[in-house]
């Protein structure tokens, strides 16, 4: 049997919470009129209701409260008949002195951990106010702390201490903090094809695709084998006929596809650039015809240094009018013909401007429904994960929880990267509360390092409006013994005034449970079979008598009215 662990008697304010006293205050056992059928703990300042439960005085006034009239919740627990059920009225429920006294010379100790103090039950509440090791509740996890060490509780242990990621500085909860991690874009991860480490998340697809030499890669050559990329090389070399064969082959075909273009449309790029081939050389022949006329000139004025003194009708300014004469038609039909070429050349370089940007847009364009695709297939993997754990939750109240590679888990937990364990979601009822349960495989708070510690969570649900609060169900906690020798169980009926019980605000709320579950050493005692093949079973079981009248709503049960 697990050892029942409550709530701390003291918020940290100082004041004492309601309830009675921890069962482990009587070492030699008590009889069980001293419990609340309330709170489920030894009875402080006891009253007694007319048919004869007792309770502690804060519970009644809890009970009771706003002075309405209940039924007793000790007949509903003792199944008592209907008309026989008692009723609780704070006018009508009286001190139990003569259980007082019965209970005020017993021998008790405290329980709170270093604490060696013994005494009688009647000196027992004096002594838990100025116990030196007496523990707070803390105001942020609830978690029980050692009075005085509140402030190193908040620095190193609280779980919803606010810390500041390593790695993107985002402020989250340190609860929250190994989730977060999971999903952080910055987080540092190693290649699982490589084995490279401190790639970025955000950076990792790149590396996988673009970086990784063991990225995988098909053969650019035709060929259907694929292979890493660090291997091309080594490919390449060991089919280097096949590869040339394929490429004249793409190259006899991309020839015969650039004619066929070329006839089907004269007016691409392609028959501006041979029209501009042709007045090349048109332009180089004009320039041979011209170098020939100058050629023919200078032998005229050459031959015209032999002749007589009267014969230098012929001067040096005729010559070069001449000479002027003959190149100034060349000279401009080489003008026109630049000129042309150069229109040309533009008219060409705007039609390559223009497929560019065209290419440019059609490649844009495709990048687009390339992300658009990947974001469809990102929601498609959500929403069948979504639809593959709705599958597999429970709507009876009840979960069992596999946790396959525990060992594993368990050194992450010792080692701080992973400390606790969320369960698959399950519900009370088709339109009931939303729960799940948490492990901490080396323990929290006071069981951290020496017991497994198991804890109830309240989630956030669709019907949370319809439902009862704060949640009043029963909850039993359990650690499969798979040799079915000694199934650890322990069960309790939650504190309406604990936060972790009211309607949830967040997507769930603090978890309630017992923080000292299982001893480690009893885990992995072969006499026992709660660890097997590296997987231990929970289960949770919720008490969900009462529930189907929030929520089945059928007509006529409730005395509804029909409207005609």
């Amino acid at each position: 049997m697990a050892v029942q662990v409550n709530p701390p008697v003291f918020f940290e304010n100082g004041e004492r919470q309601s309830g009675g006293f921890f069962r482990g205050i009587f070492t030699i056992g008590f009889d069980h009129k001293f419990i609340c059928r309330h709170c489920g703990r030894i009875l402080r300042d006891p009253v007694q209701s007319q048919c004869g439960h007792r309770f502690c005085r804060s519970c009644r006034d809890d009970i009771l409260k706003d002075n309405r009239t209940v039924a007793c919740p000790g007949c509903l627990e003792d199944q008592v008949d209907e008309h026989e059920r008692g009723t609780l009225n704070i006018n009508e429920m009286f001190p139990d002195n003569a259980v007082k006294r019965e209970m005020s010379n017993m021998a008790a100790a405290c329980v709170f951990p270093g604490c060696s103090w013994k005494g009688r039950f009647k000196e027992y509440e004096a002594h838990e106010r100025s116990c030196q090791f007496r523990q707070l509740a803390c105001a942020l996890c609830s978690q029980p702390v050692v009075d005085g060490h509140m402030d190193e509780h908040r620095r190193t242990t609280c779980q919803h201490r606010v810390v500041t990621c390593s790695h993107c500085n985002e402020q989250l909860v340190f609860a929250r903090l190994g989730e977060h991690n999971e999903q952080c874009h910055l987080f540092p991860l190693t290649c699982d094809l490589c084995g490279q480490p401190c790639i970025k998340r955000e950076e990792m697809k790149k590396h996988k695709e673009l970086i990784c030499p063991k990225r995988s890669m098909n053969c650019p050559m035709g060929c259907a084998e694929k292979f890493p990329q660090d291997k091309f090389s080594e490919h390449l070399s060991k089919l280097i006929e096949p590869h040339l064969a394929w490429t004249v082959q793409r190259l006899m075909q991309m020839d015969l596809a650039l004619k066929d273009t070329i006839g089907a449309r004269p007016n691409l790029p392609q028959a501006e650039l041979a029209h501009i081939m042709e007045n090349i050389k048109n332009i180089e022949k004009k320039v041979v015809l011209f170098e020939r006329q100058v050629q023919q000139i200078n032998q005229v004025r050459s031959s015209g240094v032999g002749l007589a003194a009267g014969e230098d009708s012929i001067s040096s300014e005729m010559m070069a009018k001449v000479s002027l004469k003959l190149v100034e038609p060349i000279l401009g039909v080489i003008h026109n013909e630049v000129d042309r070429a150069i229109h040309a050349l533009q008219t060409l370089e705007g039609h390559y401007r223009q497929q560019q940007a065209q290419m440019d847009e059609i490649e844009t364009q495709l990048r687009m429904q390339q992300q658009q695709l990947q974001l469809k297939d990102a929601a498609l993997a959500d929403l069948e994960m979504r639809l593959a754990a709705q599958e597999m939750a429970r709507h009876d109240g009840t979960i069992l929880w596999k946790v396959s590679g525990f060992e594993a888990k368990k050194r992450d937990a010792v080692s701080g990267q992973t400390t606790s364990l969320y369960s698959p979601a399950f519900y009370s009822g088709p339109c009931g509360y939303k729960m799940c349960a948490r492990i901490y495989p080396n323990g929290d708070g006071i069981g951290k390092g020496s017991h497994i510690s198991l804890f109830f969570v309240i989630m956030r649900g669709h019907f949370d409006a319809l439902l009862p609060w704060p949640f009043s169900q029963k909850v039993t906690l359990m650690m499969i013994d798979q040799n079915h020798k000694e199934h650890i169980v322990d069960a309790f009926k939650p504190d309406q005034t604990s936060s972790s019980f009211k309607r949830p605000t967040s997507e769930m709320n603090i978890a309630s449970g017992c923080p000292l579950f299982l001893p480690l050493d009893k885990l992995h005692n072969r006499m026992f079979g709660y660890l097997r093949d590296d997987t231990i079973f929970v289960k949770i079981i919720v008490d969900t008598d009462g529930l189907d009248r929030y929520t089945e709503m059928n007509p006529g049960r409730f005395g509804t009215s029909y409207i005609p």
